[in-house]
């Protein structure tokens, strides 16, 4: 019986996109069709592949995962997707969204032909050059220590044919202070510098996606926030905030959140003439730029940045008690007063070891704040030149910290840093460029 090509063979060649299952294609033997090929005159049987004859199949695919069980030519069958995970917990439970007015929050305004040239002599930063955006900086002491943290507009209501007009923002209990600190570093250059009142000029703050908010209009201006992505700042002009149909929250809500971003604002959280830029993480969030010419405290700035090691870092914080078992795993709010108890500047220790202090408390509300913290005690950063592998020396794992309450004659209450997202990528990003540079 002379071996024979099935049709079979044809339809697959010339209709499959793939081989069939098991890789390539068979051959069937059968007497009911007659081979087209001569008789061979040898009795020994020859293989069918000589001559050798290449099918015409596309090249092979990447395997794919079939069911073994599944029969021959029939279409194939795919794994199931795994369950997908359950969602994870939300890190705090403060509103996603909001607008909040700011009464803390006052604005300097600074105009004349000097003020660009004066202003950008005495802060950390560039100035503004759009309508939109605003610029985060500080005004530095000659040893580089912060005196005033600000953020710093356009003035909208400038003419086109005057010279730029600046708006900064700055903390209201400081704002007389910085309007005598500006006028010390004048001198002769041509700036009008003056306080404006909260019914001239006013901030309100805006995160997230709001479902109503005041609409923009030659009284309601708004800007980027340079800290924080999503955030933004509005300005209002005169009375012209119209609150119809919104929802406003207080200005608590406000700072609650912000704590759990681990955003410091005004000197009643960065200690005036005692933080430095990169402790209070200016550094991370644009507000300072290491490229600008130069500026008043320029110099331990830019020697920190290039040289020296920063061993503390602002950091959101939970304030617990000892009664509550187990240390806080996120930054979620409960109502209370228990941060109010405890005194901005007060030590914070390792519960049960002796020895200087870990820690800054600097202010809360709630049960959230923040701290001021050696990030090679409260935290697993790694730091550069610390250890074998550039691990923090001292944490473990399990240390808990405390502080004093106020008036609690030695009554302590539990404190846990924690490291943003954000804080903890940024400076991963620093160190991985520090280690190219060198």
């Amino acid at each position: 019986m002379q071996p024979v090509i099935t049709r079979r063979i044809a339809i697959v060649a010339a209709g499959s996109s793939l081989p069939p299952p098991g890789g390539s294609a068979r051959v069937f033997f059968s007497s009911s069709v007659p081979s087209s090929r001569p008789s061979l005159p040898s009795t020994t049987p020859q293989p069918l592949s000589q001559p050798k004859q290449t099918p015409p199949f596309p090249p092979r695919q990447p395997r794919r995962a079939f069911s073994l069980s599944a029969p021959f030519r029939q279409e194939a069958t795919f794994e199931s997707p795994p369950p997908s995970p359950p969602p994870p917990k939300k890190d705090n439970n403060l509103p996603p969204s909001g607008v909040s007015p700011l009464p803390s929050r006052s604005l300097i305004s600074l105009s004349g032909p000097d003020a660009a040239k004066f202003l950008r002599g005495i802060i950390t930063n560039e100035l503004p050059t759009s309508a939109s955006t605003a610029r985060y900086a500080a005004f530095l002491s000659a040893q580089g220590r912060i005196l005033y943290d600000a953020i710093i507009y356009l003035d909208p209501r400038a003419s086109p044919d005057q010279a730029a007009r600046y708006l900064v923002e700055v903390s209201t209990p400081e704002a007389a202070n910085l309007v005598k600190h500006l006028k010390r570093y004048k001198l002769r250059s041509k700036c009008d510098i003056s306080l404006l009142a909260h019914e001239e000029a006013s901030v309100f703050a805006v995160w997230g996606n709001p479902e109503a908010r005041p609409e923009q209009s030659d009284s309601v201006r708004y800007y980027s926030d340079p800290r924080v992505p999503g955030w933004e700042r509005g300005l209002v002009f005169g009375k012209g905030l119209d609150v119809t149909g919104l929802s406003l929250l207080p200005e608590e809500t406000y700072h609650l959140v912000r704590y759990s971003a681990g955003v410091a604002e005004g000197q009643g959280e960065i200690i005036k003439d005692g933080g430095l830029p990169h402790e209070s993480n200016m550094d991370l969030l644009g507000g300072v730029d290491f490229r600008k010419g130069c500026y008043v405290g320029q110099e331990l700035t830019i020697r920190t940045e290039h040289r020296g090691v920063v061993r503390k870092r602002i950091l959101p914080a939970v304030v617990y008690t000892a009664s509550a078992g187990s240390p806080p795993t996120s930054l979620r709010y409960e109502e209370g007063d228990l941060a109010g108890r405890v005194e901005p500047g007060s030590n914070v220790t390792v519960v049960g070891k002796k020895g200087r202090p870990v820690g800054k408390w600097l202010g809360g509300r709630g049960n959230l704040g923040l701290v001021l913290g050696r990030l090679e005690k409260m935290t697993d950063l790694k730091l550069p030149g610390e250890g074998a592998e550039g691990v923090g020396m001292g944490y473990k794992e399990g240390d808990e910290f405390e502080v004093e309450v106020k008036g609690g004659e030695g009554e302590k209450v539990r404190v846990k840093a924690f490291v943003p997202a954000w804080l903890r990528e940024k400076l991963e990003e620093k160190m991985e460029k520090k280690g190219r540079r060198e």
